[in-house]
C-alpha cells in the first residue's frame, strides 16, 4: 500500500522545529501546483528564498488543491454572509508563509476595506516572512505601504522584535500553545470582541497535545464574545486504520507527531469537541466529501485535466483522512444567525430543502 505522501524527507528534528518547518514544505507544494494553475498564487513564490520546488505528483498535487479550494470557498462564504460595513477580522492560527491575504487582496469582488487580517505563528516564522516582504518591494502595494518603516509596528512584540502592522494586515508573533500569552498579543495588536471574526486552523491543532489545542478553541469561542464568529479547521484523522497507522508513523518518525490525534480520531469526536467548547453548530466532512460535492464542480473538472492520475485508491485513502470542520456560533445575537449558513456543507444542506430544480421533478 502506498503511504501517505509527504511533502519532502527531511531528518528528525527537535519537534517544535521540525513542525516550523512544514510551513515551507507546504509553500513549495503550493508553488509546484500554482504554476501548473491548479490555483492562482504568485505571491508564495515571491516570499521563498528557494522557490524551486522538488517535482510533486499528481496526487499531492490535487491534495493541496482540494485544501486551497475548501479555505478559500469557507472564507469567501464568511465575507459574503458578514453584513457590510460592521467589520470583519481574519486570524489565521499557524499561518506559515500562507498568502491567503494576497489573494484575497487581488480579488475586487471578495475583498472588504473594513477586513483586518491577523497571522499568528511561532516568532522564528513570522519574522522569515516579514523580511521576505520587505525585500519584495512589488508587495507593498498590497499591504498599503510606500517604504520599508511603514512596515513594522512601533512598539516591540514579547520576543523583542516588531511585527508587521499595517492598515489590513497584522503580524502576531506568539506561542499559541500559551493561551494567555496568545491573547495578550492578540489584544495587543488590536482584534476586538465586537466584531465578527473568521478563525483559520489548518494543520496546526492537531500537532499540539489536546489541551494546547482545546484551550484554543475555547480562547477562540470567547474572546469573541459581543459579535458572531466562525472557525475552519483543516487537518488529519483516523489514524487507527491500516492506512492512518502508516501517516502517523511517518510524521513521528520525521519529528512532527501528531500530538491530538488520538483524543480526537474521529469527525463525532471532533464535532463534540469544538459544541462541548464554546460553539454553537458544528458542519464536518472528509475531504472526499468536501472534493465530490462542496467544491466547484466546473473548476474540479479544470484540475482533473491537468495532469493524468491513476492512483484512485490512493487518493481516496488519502483524502479519507483529512477533514474540513467549520464551527460557528452567534455570541446570543439574533441577528448574527447568518453565520450558521458559512459553512460549505450548508450548500447541500439548502438544495435538499429547496427541492428538486423544475423540470426534474417526477
Amino acid at each position: 500500500m502506498m503511504q501517505p505522501p509527504l511533502d519532502s524527507w527531511r531528518s528528525p528534528l527537535a519537534s517544535d522545529e521540525a513542525v516550523q518547518v512544514t510551513h515551507v514544505d507546504a509553500a513549495l507544494a503550493k508553488v509546484s501546483c500554482a504554476k501548473l494553475g491548479y490555483f492562482e498564487d504568485r505571491w508564495t513564490e515571491q516570499l521563498m528564498r528557494s522557490s524551486r520546488p522538488t517535482p510533486r505528483s499528481p496526487l499531492i498535487h490535487r491534495g493541496y488543491y482540494s485544501r486551497v479550494a475548501a479555505i478559500r470557498t469557507n472564507v469567501t462564504r464568511f465575507l459574503e454572509q458578514c453584513p457590510a460595513g460592521s467589520g470583519v477580522q481574519i486570524v489565521d492560527l499557524g499561518s506559515g508563509f500562507d498568502t491567503l491575504y494576497f489573494w484575497l487582496r487581488s480579488n475586487p469582488r471578495i475583498w472588504r476595506d473594513d477586513l483586518i487580517f491577523y497571522e499568528v505563528d511561532f516568532p522564528e516564522v513570522l519574522s522569515k516572512k516579514v523580511s521576505a516582504i520587505t525585500r519584495k518591494q512589488a508587495l507593498w502595494p498590497e499591504i498599503d505601504v510606500t517604504s520599508s518603516e511603514e512596515i513594522l509596528s512601533e512598539k516591540m512584540n514579547a520576543s523583542g522584535t516588531r511585527d508587521l502592522h499595517t492598515k489590513h494586515l497584522r503580524y502576531v508573533s506568539t506561542d499559541m500553545r500559551i493561551c494567555p500569552e496568545l491573547a495578550s498579543a492578540m489584544s495587543e495588536a488590536g482584534l476586538k470582541p465586537n466584531i465578527p471574526t473568521l478563525f483559520l486552523s489548518e494543520c496546526v491543532l492537531v500537532y499540539m497535545q489536546a489541551l494546547h489545542g482545546n484551550s484554543i478553541i475555547e480562547w477562540a469561542a470567547s474572546t469573541i464574545s459581543e459579535a458572531p464568529a466562525a472557525m475552519v479547521v483543516y487537518e488529519q484523522c483516523n489514524p487507527d486504520d491500516r492506512f492512518g497507522k502508516v501517516m502517523v508513523d511517518n510524521l513521528m518518525r520525521r519529528g512532527c507527531p501528531l500530538l491530538s490525534i488520538h483524543d480526537f480520531p474521529s469527525m463525532d469526536s471532533q464535532r463534540e469537541r469544538f459544541l462541548s467548547r464554546g460553539w454553537d453548530q458544528c458542519a464536518i466532512a472528509d475531504m472526499n466529501k468536501v472534493y465530490d460535492k462542496y467544491l466547484d464542480c466546473k473548476d474540479v473538472e479544470r484540475i482533473q485535466r491537468l495532469e493524468l492520475l491513476d492512483e484512485f485508491e490512493e487518493w481516496h485513502l488519502i483524502q479519507a483522512h483529512y477533514f474540513v470542520c467549520v464551527a460557528t456560533k452567534t455570541s446570543g445575537l439574533e441577528s448574527g444567525a447568518w453565520v450558521h449558513k458559512v459553512p460549505m456543507m450548508v450548500v447541500e444542506e439548502e438544495q435538499e430543502k429547496a427541492g428538486p430544480p423544475p423540470g426534474d421533478a417526477a
